[in-house]
Formats: structure tokens, C-alpha cells, sequence
């Protein structure tokens, strides 16, 4: 089903941009389309940065889902940032946009976009350059299967990989922009003084001052067959502890807190903290406040990447060559197996996924790297 979507994405870019070609052409103003979940919302946050260089005095908008809008919030590249609560997309609950899909599409379309920048979007969005009177369209999907011919050209290169997402997304725009004009990718959240202002006041009431180290750990995946083992986080936190005068703050979502009950019942410590009803700004300040992030290939990993915090990203059914955290100071740990990458949702080998396979001794290995050479202090009760 993906890949018949990629084709029929691609076959509405051509389309439009054939019929565009004899359209009468308006000041520009762009649409950016990228309605999944958090990481590949940071991941596209280059796509920006490229855009604005690109057209300087125009609109940009971003039509994002609406638990991902907050990432772009104070984002100097964008100018507005729609919301679309697309089903292929929604996590568990109730539809957040009023109306139906085809009212959402008009009441977007209503902004006469002429340049259309699919990155990723459902059936409906493929009617918003016909709606909008679009001359132009690029789209994820055409740049997907250029990429899967030329890895399985008869003269391709064998040791060339899949493009990491950040590519993808830049490739996407490549017609749009000139190459001195894609800039070196970064991904980036802007955070405000009113972000930083929260983290310091929930650490203050955690008993945390400001001059303490911090490492931040999240335990949580959005589908579990890519979570760690609990108790392998709690042994993380146990040796991270005792070497080091430091806090150790578990940050998740209400769907985490029985991973979290689980760790806390094994790691009893006053320097251990468990916070898992932080708005997502708030996540990203103390993540960016943090020594060290750990955690599973999630969101918010790709969030402690964007602040430029070090990871440590533990994956397992997800393949990190396209989509591990875009950052020099992030390390991933894999273990490929026979059966990766997968739908990650169902695992053939559900009591011990294959995420399991890194070791504690691998983290600790890679955290004392970032962290020095161990101070050796004893843990508080």
C-alpha cells in the first residue's frame, strides 16, 4: 500500500507540474506537507531553513499533524503552521479535526498555495494543488522511487544505502532550490525563553538546582517492540548513579508510565526522577538542559538530537542508515537480524525483541564517553 501511494504521489506531480507549465503564474507562497510523527517531523526541520533561502520574501506555511505542530512553534522559517488530523497517521483516540478530510482539504486549499512540498501526507492531501490552483509540486514520493531504481540499477553501487530521512527531505526540494542554497542539513527546534523558563521551574520542584548534571532517559517507544527492556534502563541508571554526581530524570508520555512503575520499582534512588506529563516544549528544554540523553528510537530522541544533547538511541526493527537521530553527537546501537527491518508493531519474537540484543555494557561504554571518567559516588536512598 505505501509504495502504490508513492506512485500515485508521483503521478499527481506530474500532473500538476505539466498542466503548471501553461498556468498563469502568481507571487509565490508554499505549502509544506508533512503530517507523521514527531522524529520525522524534526527531520524535515532542514527543509525550511532551505526553502526560505530559496524564497526569501514568501509565504511558508507547514500542515503538520496536530501532535507534532508544537515542534515548529518559533521556527523563523515559517510563517504559519496549519494543523490536519489525517487517520493513516493518528495515534489511538478521537479525531482532533472538526469536519471531514474533504472540508479540511478546501478550508487548507482556501490559501492558494502555488507551490506544493510533499514530504509525506495522506490520499487527501494528493487534492491540494487541483484545489489550490498549485502550478508546482514536488513530492517524497518521486524522489522514493528514484532512489529505489538507482539502488537496483544493474550498474548500481552495492555499497550504497537507503537515504536517511534528512535526505529524502532535501531531495524532495532539490527542484525547488538552487544546490548552493540547500545548506548543510541540521535539524533544529527553536526554543523560547518561556520553554527554558519551565524546564528550570519542574527541575527546581525535583529538587534539581541549576548547577547539577542531568541525563535524561526515555524508556518509551511508540510501538513497543522497539522499547528496551524496563529493567535494562533501571541497571543504565543504577551504574550511571554510582559513578557519577549526577540526576537521572525519566521523561515519557502517560502511555510510558507502566515502563516507568516497572523502573521505579527496581531503581530506588533520590537522585532517580520520573516525569511523564511534560508538554513537549518542556521535554525539548530538558533534554537540551541534559549532560546525556538515552533512549529508545523515538520522537523524542530525535528531539534531544535537534537541541544538540548527546545519544545514546538504542534501535531494533527500525533500519538507522534512513532513520537514526541526525546529529554528530548521536550514537546509534543495532543489532540487525534476519527478519529487519520490519512493521515494527508485531514481533516474531515478542518475548524478546530484537532491540534487546544491545547491552548494558554497550550504553555504559558509550555513556562514559560522553560523561568522563567516572567520579565513583555513592547513590542516595
Amino acid at each position: 500500500m505505501e509504495y502504490a501511494r508513492l506512485i500515485l504521489s508521483a503521478l499527481v506531480t506530474a500532473i500538476v507540474n505539466l498542466g503548471g507549465a501553461f498556468r498563469r503564474k502568481r507571487p509565490p507562497k508554499l505549502l509544506v506537507v508533512k503530517l507523521d510523527h514527531l522524529g520525522d517531523v524534526v527531520t524535515a526541520t532542514p527543509v525550511f531553513r532551505a526553502l526560505r533561502q530559496g524564497f526569501p520574501g514568501a509565504p511558508i506555511h507547514a500542515l503538520v499533524g496536530p501532535s507534532s505542530s508544537d515542534l515548529l512553534v518559533g521556527n523563523p522559517f515559517i510563517d504559519r503552521v496549519l494543523t490536519y488530523d489525517s487517520e493513516r497517521f493518528r495515534r489511538p483516540g478521537p479525531p482532533r479535526s472538526p469536519g471531514g478530510p474533504l472540508e479540511a482539504m478546501r478550508e487548507i486549499a482556501a490559501q492558494r498555495y502555488t507551490h506544493l512540498v510533499e514530504l509525506r501526507g495522506d490520499s487527501w492531501t494528493l487534492l491540494l494543488p487541483f484545489l489550490a490552483g498549485a502550478y508546482r509540486r514536488v513530492d517524497r514520493g518521486t524522489v522514493r522511487i528514484a532512489s529505489w531504481l538507482s539502488r537496483h540499477a544493474p550498474r548500481h553501487d552495492p555499497g550504497r544505502g537507503p537515504l536517511h530521512e534528512v535526505e529524502t527531505n532535501l531531495e524532495v526540494i532539490r527542484a525547488l532550490v538552487s544546490p548552493t542554497q540547500l545548506p548543510t542539513p541540521k535539524v533544529e527546534i527553536f526554543l523560547l525563553d518561556t520553554d527554558h523558563a519551565a524546564a528550570a521551574a519542574r527541575l527546581k520542584s525535583l529538587g534539581i538546582s541549576d548547577g547539577e548534571l542531568l541525563v535524561t532517559v526515555h524508556p518509551g517507544a511508540s510501538w513497543r517492540p522497539r522499547a528496551w527492556r524496563p529493567e535494562r534502563f533501571a541497571e543504565v541508571a543504577r551504574l550511571i548513579l554510582d559513578r557519577y554526581p549526577v540526576h537521572v530524570l525519566f521523561l515519557g508520555t502517560a502511555e510510558d508510565r507502566d515502563i516507568a512503575d516497572s523502573i521505579g520499582a527496581i531503581l530506588r534512588d533520590r537522585r532517580a526522577h520520573f516525569l511523564f506529563d511534560a508538554r513537549l516544549r518542556e521535554t525539548a528544554a530538558l533534554t537540551e538542559r541534559s549532560s546525556l540523553f538515552i533512549g529508545n528510537d523515538s520522537g523524542i530522541a530525535h528531539i534531544a538530537a535537534a537541541c544538540g544533547t548527546p545519544v545514546i538511541a538504542l534501535f531494533g526493527p527500525q533500519d538507522p542508515r534512513r532513520f537514526g537521530p541526525w546529529s554528530e553527537r548521536a550514537v546509534v546501537l543495532h543489532q540487525p537480524v534476519p527478519c529487519f527491518p520490519c512493521n515494527q508493531t508485531v514481533c516474531v519474537r515478542p518475548e524478546n525483541p530484537c532491540v534487546n540484543l544491545n547491552s548494558v555494557e554497550e550504553v555504559i561504554r558509550n555513556a562514559v564517553a560522553v560523561l568522563g571518567p567516572a567520579a565513583e559516588t555513592r547513590s542516595g536512598t
